[in-house]
């Protein structure tokens, strides 16, 4: 083997470790040192999972064999199902396929789907490097400078013009909402000018909608482009999952919605021909536990679709108690943030110290990431890991930007996750003051920082 050749392809040479785990391990450096660091960087839901959903996974571990490439037909009947629920349009188990999580679903997509991508700044830190790749082409939609997720006609048209004169070919389009990293949602107008702006440009949507349920407004959950979309000529494809409302991340379960359009049998079809080259079938007990975990009463008139209703009703409300609590705390402290209207992310900015910041060499949101957890025992991801511009100063403060995660200031055990979970999640639903120590020692660290940049 000729040693001066290289042995990686030039788009694999490009990729990193994700920065959310790039951050974990920083965090853990320094607690190894012996400092105290409160983890606002890493977006894992860590609730106690439904205790059904749990013991179908439990009763299900000797299941052992491969799965159908689509999924369990059962399992894609309620995903079809709930989905149809939220909805109130028709969807079917053949339009569904299952996966090891909602990202390889992303990934075969974006691999084999024509044409280059469109894609809000900022957006989840997995969508660029999964876009370059596919050896693809990514054209960056600007969003509002206060919220950074609200995308308007001109935003998109200037978005796909600059493609256009760049040579490239924009037939892709990815949104999320409700978002990461922003914590915004998007409205019934904003989705109908995407899906319209799409129609008319013959662009793919995906509407990545993992946060779906955990909107605080009850009314937004049934907000969303796949349905939006239903009856008209435009493509839309939904992602969605188990890891975020049901605190199920590890056991890997994903799915894929397609248009019951020629075009979405088309794509649905060459999915299910990649992923049996690829993954060949999600875990079959998270399978068979998910069956249970996607009910509701839409699906079901067992109890355990009531019971499922319940648990995402209290997993919002306590999500949305914790989250609106640091931000009131941020407001409090002079951080420029826009109030979250679901998943459990704040986006502030530090722009309104700037100042104070380029005085002790701070001038990007990596380099204020870094010195909070260094200096103030804070983790929180940089604005430059969701695409935001840090060699410059960008609108909104993009360049002193940190995504900020509340999911993790439950519990500081898997034990205390189990005995104190279940009741911490009934006395938020029941509208309870709840207690949340890591809160705020969080908020208490926010403060603490604030301090030290106004005594510079």
């Amino acid at each position: 083997m000729d040693a001066s050749q290289p042995v990686i392809t030039a788009s694999a040479a490009k990729l990193h470790l994700s920065p959310t785990l790039q951050i974990n391990e920083h965090v853990h450096r320094v607690r190894a040192s012996g400092k105290k660091v409160v983890h606002l960087g890493f977006g894992e839901a860590t609730f106690p999972i439904q205790v059904a959903v749990l013991k179908a996974h439990r009763d299900a571990s000797n299941s052992t064999s491969y799965m159908p490439v689509a999924g369990i037909l059962e399992l894609r009947e309620r995903i079809a199902a709930y989905q149809s629920g939220r909805l109130g349009i028709p969807v079917h188990a053949d339009q569904v396929i299952v996966a090891p999580g909602s990202k390889p679903l992303l990934f075969a997509l974006f691999d084999f789907l024509d044409g280059d991508v469109l894609l809000p700044r900022p957006s989840w830190v997995s969508y660029e490097p999964q876009v370059a790749n596919a050896g693809k082409r990514l054209f960056w939609i600007e969003t509002d400078k206060h919220d950074r997720h609200t995308l308007t006609e001109a935003a998109l048209d200037r978005a796909y013009s600059s493609a256009v004169d760049a040579g490239a070919r924009p037939r892709i389009m990815l949104i999320n909402s409700p978002s990461n990293p922003t914590g915004q949602v998007f409205s019934k107008e904003q989705i109908s000018l995407i899906v319209e702006f799409c129609r008319k440009h013959y662009i793919i949507l995906i509407s990545d909608e993992i946060y779906s349920d955990i909107c605080f407004d009850a009314d937004d959950v049934k907000v969303s482009a796949f349905g939006s979309a239903y009856g008209n000529d435009g493509t839309v494809i939904m992602t969605g999952g188990l890891s975020k409302t049901y605190s199920a991340g590890g056991w890997r379960i994903g799915y894929a919605i397609f248009p019951s359009s020629s075009v979405g049998k088309s794509i649905r079809q060459t999915t299910l021909a990649y992923a049996s080259e690829c993954w060949s079938a999600a875990s079959a007990p998270a399978q068979m536990a998910s069956i249970k975990a996607f009910s509701s009463i839409h699906t079901t008139a067992e109890p355990i679709g009531l019971a499922m209703d319940e648990y995402r009703e209290a997993v919002t409300c306590l999500h949305r108690m914790c989250t609106m609590r640091l931000y009131h705390a941020l407001k409090n402290c002079g951080l420029a943030v826009a109030e979250p209207k679901g998943s459990f992310y704040l986006y502030p900015s530090f722009h309104p110290y700037e100042s104070q910041l380029k005085s002790i060499g701070v001038a990007t949101s990596s380099e204020l990431s870094t010195w909070l957890i260094e200096e103030c025992g804070l983790a929180a991801l940089p604005g430059s890991a969701f695409g935001e511009k840090d060699e410059c100063e960008h609108s909104g403060g993009g360049n002193l930007r940190l995504r900020m995660a509340t999911s993790s200031l439950y519990f500081s055990s898997e034990e205390e996750r189990y005995s104190m979970g279940y009741a911490l999640l009934k006395s938020a639903v029941a509208g309870e003051e709840v207690p949340l120590p890591l809160l705020d020692e969080a908020i208490a660290a926010i403060q603490a920082a604030v301090k030290m940049l106004k005594a510079v």
